[in-house]
């Protein structure tokens, strides 16, 4: 089984450690949190020890694998930190908050040859890759239009925001992987508006709580994207694809399929609370897929460049934004 050490024992920390728990592939070795508290919590929760230093999961010998779920302004010094060791990493979304830092960081990785990989899980998510598969497939033909809607039930807590690098780096990050796992061709261009509509707390942290934006490429096709930081419907995630032999709708997918008919109509099951509800499936998929390249010996299917150019896109958008005009995307 693959040792895998766990760094950051937060909300997403958590979630990994547990389908690791569930996993018959590999088994969670260690944990560090730098609140040691938090970090013992989790770790006796899954029969692992924890460590008071982040060197103590990078000398352990029965660790393999290293889970990156710290903070985003953490990341690149620890990446720096396993780089050395050769383990292999999953990191977390976004790499960093700034795009020169990433492209020297995954620099350092590649010259290592380290198995490396970032954490966008809608990409094994099966509804999303039903998806990505019939648009690749041909069923709609040339794609022309996607329109993506992705909204959170609420807020996150603003001692977050500050840290998170904004609405379009911590969540339209994923709808912009979204757009790149669909197109066969890069986005080129921007215009974006952001808005605060929700939390004057979030304003004040110098963050939209609510964003649009609309991405092109050179043959004019073009990637609409809506984020919202509340939805009194739930957990609200959408695409369709329109193209020229028709259309693909991935709708929203519910708690369960019940639909109640009565004398006030038809009402269908709510929507998941959050994302460990909505992409649970999806997270244990990523982390089979991790562990079978590691094991494998081979490079995960979602690599470092990924990370990188979501980055830029979401960086682009937010200028658009904060200038309002259209910005050029930098290849």
């Amino acid at each position: 089984m693959l040792g895998i050490g766990l760094i950051g024992a937060g909300r997403i920390g958590s979630l990994h450690a547990e389908n690791i728990r569930r996993s018959r592939a590999c088994r969670l070795v260690t944990v560090f949190d730098a609140n040691q508290n938090s970090g013992q919590a989790l770790a006796s929760l899954h029969g692992a020890s924890a460590v008071p230093l982040i060197e103590d999961v990078l000398l352990n010998t029965d660790v393999s694998a290293v889970f990156v779920c710290s903070p985003t302004d953490t990341h690149v010094d620890i990446l720096r930190r396993i780089a050395p060791t050769g383990k292999a990493i999953f990191c977390e979304k976004p790499i960093d908050l700034n795009i020169s830092h990433v492209r020297n960081c995954l620099s350092v990785l590649e010259e290592r040859s380290v198995p490396f990989t970032i954490g966008f899980h809608r990409r094994f998510d099966p509804h999303h890759r039903a998806l990505r598969d019939a648009v690749h497939n041909g069923a709609v033909g040339e794609v022309e239009q996607i329109r993506i809607v992705s909204r959170d039930p609420a807020p996150p807590p603003i001692s977050y925001i500050k840290r998170s690098g904004g609405i379009f780096r911590d969540m339209m990050i994923h709808d912009l992987d979204q757009c790149r796992f669909l197109l066969p061709e890069p986005l080129i261009g921007v215009f974006a508006k952001g808005s605060s509509l929700i939390d004057p707390e979030i304003e004040k942290a110098g963050d939209y709580d609510a964003a649009t934006a609309t991405f092109w490429t050179t043959r004019g096709v073009t990637c609409s994207i809506q984020n919202s930081r509340r939805c009194a419907a739930g957990f609200d995630q959408r695409i369709e694809v329109f193209g020229s032999k028709g259309t693909l709708s991935l709708e929203n997918v519910a708690v369960n399929s019940l639909s109640l008919g009565d004398g006030s109509g038809f009402l269908s099951s709510k929507l998941p609370e959050h994302f460990p509800q909505r992409y649970n499936e999806a997270y244990r998929l990523q982390l089979e897929a991790f562990v079978d390249a590691v094991s494998s010996g081979r490079q995960p299917d979602t690599r470092g460049y990924d990370g990188l150019m979501s980055l830029v896109l979401a960086d682009a958008a937010e200028q658009s934004a904060r200038t309002g005009s259209s910005v050029v995307i930098p290849s």
